[in-house]
């Protein structure tokens, strides 16, 4: 990947369909149409639709491949940054590789992935958070997910970081100038300026644990809520799904240990999709393959976000299990009473219902509920990534004000607290090299004013 390329690639799906677009981006993108156009390029006005045709080589005829509409943006006034051309071409694959093919011959190179946007990101346009958010929002698959992604984009973490950044800039700044007046021979005494440095932290602390505990409820809401279905055998688990997914996906029978593995169901709640995984039924058997369905049911259980554990004759039999809860640990859980209809046992259960006569609308009010989904209360982070960063600069800031008030090291906590920048600067793509030009820049406009 080289971002001084010229590059060109099909930016909708490779299908048949009415129309399709390629986007060719880099330095010499006019120079390579002026080979496939008969238009002086020179002449053209940029952010102006025309309709052209295009030739493989302009000068032959039969080298004609379609006649589009194209769009020029010159850079750094464009998407990339560098000067671009968006063609909007007839939707036929074969077009479209024609098409691509002759920018290859003419000077562009085809894009790997998201080189658009590593263009933009080199380019100032974007930085790595925006990059990561445009990412999440092409490859949601909820409008939940599309909405958490939007914000992403919205560049209101890019603004958290940069806030944070400068507070914490200030905050090394008084550090700094604390070290090393530790060691002169005039010495004064700090500790109200330390504590006023340890309260700030305790903000920061505060408002990044809050933002660290909403970017993974949005994570668990953009990947899908993974809700395991478990129980004994012939207890109403595959009814019960079909009836969730609101299709008949899992085989309904009522001879035990019919489900021997796994059976998935997907569907979209209140914006949010939710992943429903019918499990075999635990219990003691002799059977192998019973036993291995078994096994996938406590790893089923395990990955999921919840548990719904479902009986038709209360719930004692969970105290035999202990492998059940074993795999269960401290995730939600679900008791649900089923074959009300039969006249099953609704005891200790959170909701006592029929699977094919009940609305289940109750059951997933008590998901959402135990899930904490109804928050209102978003982060603008999103991803793995941000996750583990958000989750190392909190351990930063705790280990300084450790290092202020109970260790009382000054040097320790400053030394933290530029760890804490370089990771911030490493969230946001920049190379850590720049903590120390942030820091100097600091010091010298709050202590050397006018100098």
């Amino acid at each position: 990947m080289l971002v001084f390329d010229t590059i060109c690639a099909l930016a909708t799906p490779p299908y048949r369909s009415a129309l399709a677009l390629i986007r060719l981006s880099g330095p010499k993108a006019f120079e390579v149409l002026s080979k496939m156009t008969r238009r002086n390029v020179s002449k053209l006005l940029m952010d102006h639709a025309y309709l052209t045709k295009i030739y493989a080589r302009k000068e032959d005829e039969k080298t004609y491949i379609d006649e589009c509409l194209m769009v020029l943006y010159k850079g750094p006034k464009s998407y990339t940054g560098f000067d671009s051309v968006d063609f909007s071409i007839h939707g036929s694959p074969l077009i479209a590789e024609a098409f691509l093919s002759a920018l290859e011959k003419n000077g562009a190179r085809r894009a790997e992935r998201g080189e658009f946007s590593a263009q933009a990101y080199f380019n100032g346009k974007m930085d790595l958070l925006k990059a990561q958010g445009i990412n999440d929002l092409i490859h949601a698959t909820s409008t939940r997910a599309m909405q958490i992604a939007n914000n992403t984009v919205s560049g209101e973490n890019t603004k958290a970081v940069k806030v944070l950044k400068e507070r914490l800039l200030e905050d090394i700044a008084k550090l700094e100038y604390y070290v090393e007046d530790q060691y002169s021979d005039e010495k004064d005494d700090y500790d109200e300026e330390l504590e006023e440095v340890a309260s700030l932290l305790d903000e920061d602390i505060l408002s990044w644990t809050k933002t660290l505990e909403r970017t993974r409820r949005n994570n668990r809401e953009y990947e899908g809520v993974r809700v395991a279905i478990a129980g004994e055998p012939n207890v109403g688990k595959s009814t019960l799904l079909n009836a969730l997914i609101q299709e008949d996906k899992a085989i309904v029978s009522s001879t035990p240990g019919t489900t021997r593995d796994v059976v998935e169901g997907e569907r979209e709640i209140e914006g949010i999709r939710f992943q429903f995984k019918d499990t075999a039924g635990i219990r003691t058997t002799s059977d192998e393959i019973e036993n291995i369905g078994i096994a996938k049911s406590f790893k089923t259980i395990r990955d999921s976000d919840i548990v719904i554990l479902a009986s038709d004759s209360g719930f004692s039999f969970l105290e035999k299990e202990k492998d059940l809860m074993e795999a269960i640990g401290n995730k939600p859980l679900v008791k649900v009473a089923t074959k009300r209809d039969l006249g099953g046992d609704g005891k200790d259960a959170d909701i006592f219902l029929s699977s094919l006569k009940d609305d289940l609308q109750p059951l997933i009010r008590i998901l959402f509920e135990r899930l904490d989904l109804d928050t209102k209360e978003e982060s603008s982070f999103l991803g793995k990534r941000e996750e583990k960063f958000l989750s190392d600069i909190l351990a930063k800031l705790e280990e300084t004000r450790k290092a202020i008030r109970e260790i009382h090291q000054i040097d320790i906590a400053s030394d933290t607290l530029r760890q804490a920048i370089d990771l911030l600067n490493a969230l946001m793509g920049e190379n850590v090299s720049q903590t120390m030009e942030d820091i100097y820049q600091t010091l010298f406009s709050r202590f050397c004013l006018g100098k």
